[in-house]
This record gives C-alpha cells, structure tokens and sequence, in this order.
C-alpha cells in the first residue's frame, strides 16, 4: 500500500504558474528506514484501501492553504480456476478413457477452458501413465491437476462378460450345436471389420480387441469366435496354418459329435459352405493362392482322438 503526500504551490491573481512538486513516499520504505530493513508483513500485504490526506500549501501570503484526500487502491489478485472431480482411472487393455467423465471447473474470473494431456497413455500395453489437466481462465490464470491412468492385462472374466450380452440376444436353449455355431459364425463375420494389425498377444486379448473395438485379422476373428463358441457351449481346437508363406487361423469345432472346420475370418475367394463348417476334403482343394492348398496344416498336432470330418 502506498500513500502519497503533494505540495503544490501556484499564485493566485497574478496569472502565474508555480513549480509543482510531487513526493510519493512509501511505507514499507519508511518501515525499512527505522527499523533496519525486512519484508512487509501479511496484514501490510493485504490491507484494505485507505483514505489519505493531501495538504496543499502556499509560499506567498495572498495564497490560502487547504486540504484535499484521496483513495489509494491496492492490486486486484484473481485466484485461479479450479477443478474438480479429478481421479485416478482404471481400464482394460484396449478400451477407451473417459477422461472428461465427473470433471468439471469453476472460475471466479469467468469462463475457463479444460484441456488433458494424455500422450503418454496407450491402451494396448498394461501399465501406469501420468494424465495432467490443464483449466485456463480468461483472466490468464491457470490450474494443473495430474493423475494416472492403469492399465490392465485382459482377463477371461473381462471377456465373457462383454461376450455375454451378445450371446444372449443369439444363442436359445432350444438351438441345436449347428444352430448356435451359425449364429456365432454369422454375428461375427457381420459385425467384425477386416483390419491387417498383427498382434498375437493371446486369445483373451484377440476376444476382447475384437468385441471392443470391433476390428482385427485373423487372429482376432479367430480369437472371438473360440471364446464365443465355447461360451456357447461347443468344443473347440485353434488351427494355425504350417507351414506358412503366411500365417492364418481358424477353428474345429464339435458339432453333433463331429469335428469340422470353420473359418470366421471373411475371405476374398468364397471358400466351401462359405467357411462354415468344412471338411477336409472340402479344405484340401481350396487354393485360391495357388500355394498347394490355403488350409494347409499339421494332423499330427491335434489332441489324441481328434480327426476332422
């Protein structure tokens, strides 16, 4: 806070304009005269506004003195935004971040603007990631809030319970094995999109991509169709293609008591019963490729007992 203190000396009746001279002293500079120096003190720091006197003084007898005051303000400080609802989030690996959910800001100043960054995170590798959210005010001030975001490993739990809504509306009691082998195959083949990602991170992990973000290769076709026909109720062995110009992968599945092939994945070439439910013969003349056959695999390595139809 400051106070000022103004001599002014003019000459009234003779038409002439005195020297005016002005003297601003500061307190605190006066407290640091007399006592040795310090800090302002909190109450000096934030003391309310004061009237001060201004005496106005003459230098020749035909001048009368008077007196005049004014109010010396101190500076306006605007607090910050603040944010609310901020808190550590946890989700599945592959899922989407509701970052925005339950938060919100308040600002004394106006409007304020709310952005997060999140470039460290990535859903596809479980971990922990830090997350900061950043509130701007229109005055110029701003708030900072930081958190993380865990990221877990996919468990099968995880899996069939997104999977079982959808066999739900599918799958009656009344359907027989091929009847709710069709209507998995169907669901699939109709609500998952073709995608060439490459991952190979396990079975739980190609179910959960492919009903998550509904996208994926064969992998992830052949992921979901294992643990939706197995939730169904139907036994299933995985095949992969060996040996390989390049990889693929599909299904036996037991249906009335026989095993078949059965490849969820859509093909550019129609394969036999449009890859539902093929046997090897059907299996050994499809080669659209030219590669000796396209479901070329190993016998030798399917569990004791097991021989496709």
């Amino acid at each position: 806070m400051r106070t000022a203190k103004k001599r002014i000396k003019t000459a009234h009746g003779l038409g002439l304009t005195a020297v005016v001279a002005i003297t601003v002293l500061v307190l605190a500079a006066v407290a640091s005269e007399s006592t040795g120096g310090g800090t302002e003190s909190a109450a000096e720091a934030n003391a309310t506004p004061t009237t001060t006197a201004i005496k106005v003084q003459s230098t020749t007898e035909d001048i009368t003195t008077s007196e005049m005051s004014t109010t010396i303000l101190p500076p306006v400080t605007v607090p910050p935004p603040v944010i609310h609802g901020v808190r550590e989030i946890h989700v599945g690996r592959y899922g989407a971040v509701a970052y925005r959910q339950g938060v919100t800001v308040t600002d004394s100043a106006g409007e304020a603007t709310l952005s997060v960054d999140s470039a460290r995170v990535d859903t596809d590798i479980p971990g922990e990631y830090k997350v900061v959210y950043i509130a701007k005010s229109t005055s110029g001030q701003e708030a900072r809030v930081a958190t993380r975001v865990v990221v877990s490993g996919v468990t099968e739990g995880a899996v069939v319970e997104l999977v079982a809504p959808v066999l739900e509306q599918l799958i009656s009691n009344a359907m027989d094995d091929e009847q709710k082998a069709r209507a998995v195959f169907d669901w699939i083949r109709k609500s998952i999109h073709y995608e060439a990602t490459g991952e190979r991170d396990g079975v739980l992990d190609g179910a959960y991509r492919g009903v998550t973000t509904r996208r994926g290769d064969c992998y992830t076709f052949f992921s979901l169709a294992k643990v939706m026909f197995e939730q169904a109720g139907l036994e299933t062995i995985g095949i992969v293609r060996v040996p390989a110009r390049t990889e693929h992968f599909w299904l036996l599945v037991s249906i009335h008591g026989a095993w078949y092939h059965i490849d969820p994945t859509p093909l550019l070439h129609p394969a036999p019963n449009e890859g539902f439910m093929m046997t090897e013969s059907q299996i050994a003349v499809y080669d659209p490729f030219k590669w000796g056959f396209y479901y070329k695999y190993d016998p030798a390595l399917l569990p004791v007992g097991v021989r496709p139809v």
